[in-house]
């Protein structure tokens, strides 16, 4: 009956488990006040910039769009997935250079989009009255949590690591949070990051915005899958604890 007894205690403790672990562990930015502070604070408005190897959406308009429909041929507005359409569009080679209809090859690393558009928009206005031209980076960026992974499409240049870690779908409460590594490589150089997602200073890391084909990897703890509210074992620990109080609650009787 002892025995029973402390078998029927060990499993009730294990359930109160979570409410034992610290919220700083558990929460994102614990340590942020209700306060204001001005956007300038990260580079807000920074755009990203055009490296070798990216792949870019290129849309040409005017007011006779069947002029300029040749100039399209990679437009995303049909049909197919997003890793599909990651994989279209002009291909900045290795010299930083596409090719383009009409234009020929056109030096565009090192630019952001907004200065390649305007560029891109010289050229063409020799061919063609009154065009406009949208450029965007079709990136990604990589999420990886020990159990699984994900790739979120940069469907804009404003996708910040919270943004990305809600797309991504396979958070568990109990990751670490504080030591989340982040790989970045550009211009040649490959970085490695560690950003305390706990902490309010994430919002002044110059990793808070992503960039196109950075690495997030998000360490579980030791206790992720045994304490995750999805866990099959965390589950059947507590329906057994139960059926042993009842149990023994019919058994006193």
């Amino acid at each position: 009956m002892r025995r029973i007894f402390f078998i029927a205690m060990a499993l009730f403790a294990i359930g109160l488990l979570p409410s034992c672990l610290s919220p700083k562990k558990l929460y994102y930015f614990h340590d942020q006040q209700v306060t204001k502070h001005q956007l300038d604070s990260v580079e807000q408005s920074a755009h990203l910039i055009i490296q070798k190897g990216n792949r870019l959406h290129i849309t040409v308009t005017s007011p006779d769009p069947s002029v300029t429909a040749y100039l399209n041929p990679y437009n995303m507005s049909g049909s197919g997935s997003a890793n599909q359409q990651s994989m279209s569009g002009f291909l900045v080679s290795q010299d930083g250079t596409i090719t383009f209809p009409m234009v020929g090859d056109l030096e565009v690393a090192g630019l952001n989009t907004v200065e390649a558009s305007k560029l891109l928009s010289e050229k063409l206005a020799v061919f063609y009255k009154d065009v406009f031209v949208n450029i965007i980076i079709n990136g990604r960026v990589y999420f990886l949590n020990g159990r699984s992974g994900q790739v979120v499409q940069l469907s804009n240049e404003r996708l910040t690591i919270f943004e990305g870690l809600t797309q991504m779908g396979i958070q568990d409460p109990y990751d670490i949070k504080d030591k989340v590594w982040l790989v970045r490589e550009e211009n040649g150089q490959r970085e490695y990051a560690q950003l305390n997602l706990n902490s309010k200073e994430i919002f002044t890391s110059p990793y808070y915005y992503l960039h196109n084909n950075d690495l997030v990897y998000v360490k579980p703890s030791r206790m992720s899958s045994f304490l995750s509210p999805n866990s099959p074992l965390r589950n059947i620990l507590t329906i057994s604890g139960v059926a042993l109080t009842l149990f023994l609650i019919l058994r006193t009787r």
